[in-house]
């Protein structure tokens, strides 16, 4: 028996050629690749933001670790951030959308790491001299903001990815089993921007898609078990 080869992914050619067929243009003589993907671009993104809205695992990443540098002036008016602006290593991940948890410990250390705590929906930093911990931390302004330490802090981050765009038909789709969801809205565009009364039924099929693709995710997340937190430890944010 010969051997299949297989791929984890579809690619965004998969994608594009679905939606050749689904527009009657199986030959490519209007919808190339080219015109096609600003469009599975913007449904990719689509169904990226309805499945992280609804918990989906997929859109986090963990054990990112960064170093905060130490505060050699403690001043309660001076705070430190981490933005996409910061010296590399230590900017924010490209792909970051909004980070979930933050843990710290002495750079240079091998201290187990521990929480902190996410200050961004209770009022914000507070006015205090810097230790030998950070200790607290607030998202704002795209960046992570933190009082400061006197020593250097190793942080590890737990954030909320958006996955990278497609670039040509061998781009992979990070989202298993969505090449319909994507296809379906991918078609609604491209019919709307050139007036075809195929856009409102192609409109309708992705949104049916996507409500199948967040339904699943719904119902692994409520398979798996979860320890509720107190009401106190809650930072408003839906935890993942």
């Amino acid at each position: 028996m010969p051997v299949v080869g297989s791929s984890a992914y579809n690619t965004a050619g998969q994608i594009t050629s679905l939606v050749r067929s689904l527009l009657n243009d199986s030959q490519g003589n209007l919808f190339t690749d080219a015109v096609l993907l600003p469009y599975a671009n913007s449904a990719y993104r689509k169904v990226q933001r309805a499945l992280g809205n609804a918990g989906g695992g997929g859109f986090i990443q963990d054990d990112v670790l960064l170093v905060v540098t130490a505060v050699t002036q403690p001043d309660t008016s001076l705070q430190v951030s981490i933005t996409d602006a910061t010296a590399p290593p230590n900017q924010l991940p490209t792909d970051l959308l909004v980070p979930v948890k933050i843990w710290e410990r002495p750079n240079g250390s091998t201290d187990d790491f521990l929480e902190m705590v996410d200050l961004t929906q209770h009022g914000g930093l507070p006015s205090r001299v810097q230790d030998v911990t950070l200790s607290v931390w607030e998202w704002r302004a795209d960046g992570i903001y933190f009082l400061g330490a006197t020593q250097d802090t190793q942080v590890r981050l737990r954030y909320l990815k958006a996955y990278p765009d497609f670039t040509d038909a061998t781009s992979p789709v990070l989202i298993r089993n969505a090449q319909e969801a994507i296809a379906y809205a991918t078609a609604a565009m491209a019919a709307w921007a050139r007036g075809s009364p195929l856009a409102e039924k192609w409109d309708e099929a992705a949104t049916d898609a996507i409500e199948d693709l967040v339904s699943a995710a719904v119902r692994r997340e409520q398979q798996s078990a979860r320890r509720r937190r107190p009401f106190s430890a809650r930072s408003g944010y839906t935890p993942f």
